[in-house]
């Protein structure tokens, strides 16, 4: 909404004038039209950031388990640190280190794209080229911003908490006990990933505790994101992973929220699919606590309704009370669904008899008996919100 996008905008250089004419481009990126180059880093690959990534080689004192790479800080084994603020003082460093790295390549490709693959047309459209003299890609804008958008975050806030929980105890095993439960892929420890996934508080549900590692560690994202600078200007953080989550969960080693190796990580800023489960009211709530200011380069919340809770004048009216809430409390941008589960399914089963079933995917829709099916299958486990 324009309580947030215009702070956030003004944030990043921007004139309050030309601030209030914003737009979205690519998916859900706020930008100034036709002023500012907002393009996000490197050949668009390198756009995405794994954050989960950062806290799987916190615990595992530098190494990838999935792929034995070792190249990141020997910051310890989880069971090695004292503290959970300890855990959380490494976890800020391997997020830095690695996200340093990849604006690092985003710029050495910002540089080759500006000498080989100059922007003609797009340059003489936009303001500020014709009189600098340059084009988009040397930073000829009038503004300019690169961004990079972390995936994750929901798996970030449930597995800070489990470590949390086990450092004070309320998880009934030690930190030694947890980490052999995660290299074990939760073979054999069906009692402690039962107790995190159906007695641990998720972020989603507007759990306080929960929901300010949530926040906290989106902070720590974006604010080191917005240190950084590429040679057209500063780099802005964003939330929206389109279908990124899929793969990176598919190269992602079993994690300390009870998730599986393999198994698709949270999308955007959506809470893990299925586990919000107090209702939309308290999943908006708790995504309203991220530092949505911060996140220049695009947010994305994902939300699927049952169609007879939303159905007519008075359906119509409670989402509408409910979004407009949700952008008073901090929110910046929703995406909502309103299919069943059942129909879903039966999708499936009879592609022929829903060839025109639409769904928003991320910020674009597709048909959904085109999609593959990992891709269905996440889709449906999104929680089928039955009451507003």
């Amino acid at each position: 909404t324009y309580e947030w996008i215009i702070p956030g905008l003004l944030r990043r250089g921007s004139a309050l004038e030309d601030a209030r004419d914003y737009c979205t481009t690519g998916v859900v990126e706020p930008t100034v039209g036709g002023m500012e180059y907002p393009a996000c880093g490197g050949t668009g690959q390198e756009s995405f950031f794994n954050l989960i990534g950062c806290l799987v080689m916190a615990m595992h004192n530098g190494t990838n388990p999935s792929t034995g790479y070792d190249g990141g800080l020997k910051t310890g084994y989880l069971y090695e640190y004292k503290t959970f603020e300890d855990f959380q003082k490494a976890f800020v460093e391997q997020l830095q280190y690695f996200l340093s790295w990849q604006l690092s390549e985003c710029n050495f490709y910002e540089l080759m794209y500006a000498e080989y693959f100059p922007s003609v047309v797009c340059s003489a459209t936009m303001d500020g080229c014709m009189e600098s003299g340059k084009d988009v890609l040397r930073g000829g804008a009038k503004y300019n911003s690169t961004g990079t958008t972390g995936c994750g975050i929901g798996n970030v806030a449930d597995s800070l908490m489990a470590i949390k929980m086990a450092f004070d105890g309320r998880l009934g095993c030690t930190t030694k006990d947890l980490y052999d439960a995660i290299c074990a892929n939760w073979e054999g420890y069906d009692d402690l990933q039962k107790k995190i996934l159906y007695e641990m508080p998720h972020y989603g549900n507007n759990n306080e505790e929960v929901d300010a590692l949530a926040a906290w560690a989106m902070t720590e994202f974006a604010d080191f994101m917005a240190s950084c600078t590429g040679p057209r200007g500063h780099y802005v953080a964003g939330t929206f992973t389109m279908t990124v989550h899929l793969d990176y969960g598919r190269r992602t080693s079993a994690t300390p929220d009870g998730r599986k190796a393999g198994d698709p990580l949270s999308d955007a800023i959506s809470p893990r699919q299925g586990f919000d489960k107090n209702g939309p009211t308290a999943y908006l709530t708790s995504a309203a606590k991220l530092p949505h200011v911060k996140l220049g380069n695009g947010d994305q919340l994902n939300i699927r309704f049952s169609p007879s809770v939303v159905k007519g004048d008075a359906g119509t009216l409670k989402m509408r009370k409910l979004f407009e809430t949700y952008f008073a409390q901090g929110g910046m941008q929703v995406q909502f669904n309103v299919v069943g589960g059942e129909t879903l399914h039966d999708a499936q089963e009879n592609p022929d008899k829903y060839k025109n079933l639409i769904v928003r995917i991320a910020g674009f829709s597709a048909y959904f008996v085109e999609m593959p099916k990992p891709m269905q299958d996440d889709f449906i486990s999104r929680t089928e919100q039955a009451e507003v």
